[in-house]
């Protein structure tokens, strides 16, 4: 029996109605500022050679960013840029770090989008929280980012956060911290 994650990683069309409801309603609807802190600690904590095996085009047979439609990688581009432009963090700063020469979110391909998120996770992995923000209610473009390892990461941080902040411990008792 495969799982959402599983289908994610079959690519944006391996997802039913029933998986993005659930995503809805569980990751999905999360706080965004406690998403994003989630998404950032499950990022650092993913090896440098196994997130360089999910971006690379073809390492380990994938290659999620040629999943993308031409306007999600584009977007997800200009979020990453925009995100790094907001910590001082030029476009050509970042073409020069990745030998990417002149880094233009509309015409940015899969294999430099997978150079640039590489360099990303080792020197700016806060940027990744922010930028998932933005697309929190889109798990096939998170996967893409974020590959199964980190997006489950953070799906288990966020529903472990729930749980600790409406269960009591041993009683089953819901805990309305509304009131």
């Amino acid at each position: 029996m495969s799982t959402m994650f599983d289908r994610l990683a079959q690519g944006a069309g391996g997802l039913s109605q029933t998986d993005l409801e659930q995503w809805k309603q569980s990751a999905g609807s999360a706080p965004a500022q406690q998403f994003g802190q989630a998404v950032t600690t499950a990022i650092k904590q993913v090896p440098a050679e196994e997130y360089y095996a999910h971006t690379e085009p073809g390492v380990s047979g994938t290659d999620p960013f040629a999943a993308l439609n031409t306007g999600d990688l584009s977007g997800l581009a200009g979020t990453i840029l925009g995100a790094l432009a907001g910590k001082g963090v030029t476009a050509e700063q970042v073409g020069q770090q990745t030998g990417v020469p002149q880094i233009d979110p509309g015409n940015i391909n899969p294999d430099q989008m997978a150079q640039v998120v590489q360099w990303l996770q080792q020197n700016h992995p806060e940027i990744f929280g922010q930028v998932a923000q933005q697309y929190q209610q889109q798990p096939d473009i998170l996967h893409s980012l974020l590959g199964n390892k980190a997006l489950m990461a953070a799906a288990v941080a966020l529903g472990a956060k729930y749980m600790n902040d409406h269960y009591k411990p041993g009683m089953g008792i819901t805990v309305d911290k509304k009131k």
